[in-house]
């Protein structure tokens, strides 16, 4: 189950939907060399790609890793990031719905 709110919080920002909208294709943003398609983009790489400071970008994933939109995997020193795709079909599923629902009423 989705927490929305959570979700919510973490959209409200710019940079997070904009790390969102890298992972969704990492090819196209980022070169062969700088993600593992089966295991995601590295934290490292996203932060190069952001231009803002280690700590700013960490915040921003850490946020978005606890909306549950993104999917982390360590490995050695490395942390993969790739999009949880089950979660975000599930928000926009539900706000479809909820949307619906409001709209519906007289």
């Amino acid at each position: 189950m989705i927490d929305l709110d959570a979700i919510f919080r973490a959209l409200a920002h710019p940079f997070r939907r904009q790390v969102l909208q890298w992972l969704s294709d990492p090819a196209e943003y980022f070169s062969e060399t700088e993600h593992a398609p089966f295991r995601g983009v590295s934290a490292m790489m996203v932060h190069a790609r952001s231009g803002l400071s280690q700590s700013t970008v960490s915040s921003h994933l850490s946020q978005l890793e606890r909306a549950g939109l993104l999917n982390a995997q360590r490995v050695g020193q490395w942390v993969f990031l790739s999009r949880n795709e089950d979660a975000i079909r599930e928000f926009a599923e539900r706000l479809c719905v909820d949307f619906a629902r409001t709209t519906a009423r007289p």
